[in-house]
């Protein structure tokens, strides 16, 4: 759904295989910064960007992807959200920052239980906005998710919730765009080995309870 903000404005879509921000009516060739790397969201969101005239940096923290980054035409930026010095410095110069956060970047394995992942992304989500802040960039995009809107009963998603609280406190000429997506089309692909050997998609949810956000699908067996 489009919107728009000011003089520049996004639409987001989803393609059947990933989501992605499609950047129109805003001025060629600017400096966008991207976290979260090259994957099911940035990778098409980095090529989108490099053919609409933009000069694009990606954060990743796996140094194995410089070269798949600069395959795309981007710059690689090698660093891990948790140093905020890092961030500061990639973030200098850019005329939009997108930022997302995510379990992987926490750790990845819930199972761990020596981590607070919750903890974890709320220090990134601080890290985030002293970069901002320290960096000079105006024009915030933030990916969050559906659900993020309340502060309990909304299991691991709270802490999007969090990280739009903390990027909630930026000075007021910092103009912070946030996006509440449903569930990617692409979180449906964990479920395919049950499918595939139980039929069925298993989940800890009561039975009865309805699940808004995933896209509905077809499995072709």
């Amino acid at each position: 759904m489009p919107f728009g903000y000011k003089n520049w404005s996004f639409g987001y879509f989803f393609d059947g295989v990933a989501a992605e921000l499609c950047i129109s009516k805003i001025k060629k060739n600017m400096k966008i910064v991207l976290t979260g790397s090259i994957g099911n969201i940035g990778k098409p969101l980095t090529q989108t960007l490099i053919q609409n005239g933009h000069t694009v940096t990606v954060i990743s923290s796996n140094a194995e992807r410089k070269p798949a980054i600069e395959a795309l035409g981007a710059q690689a930026a090698i660093g891990i959200m948790q140093d905020a010095s890092f961030l500061t410095r990639t973030f200098q110069g850019a005329d939009i920052v997108y930022l997302m956060e995510t379990m992987d970047a926490a750790g990845g394995d819930l199972s761990d239980k020596e981590v607070d992942f919750m903890d974890v992304i709320d220090q990134i989500g601080h890290n985030y906005k002293q970069a901002v802040s320290h960096s000079g960039v105006k024009k915030i995009i933030h990916l969050s998710s559906i659900g993020a809107h309340m502060d309990k009963d909304n299991g691991i998603l709270r802490f999007h919730h969090n990280v739009e609280h903390i990027l909630k406190q930026l000075p007021a000429d910092v103009s912070v765009k946030t996006l509440r997506p449903v569930g990617f089309y692409t979180n449906m692909f964990s479920f395919v080995s049950t499918i595939k050997n139980q039929g069925a998609i298993i989940s800890n949810y009561g039975g009865d309870q309805k699940e808004p956000g995933f896209l509905l699908w077809t499995l072709q067996r």
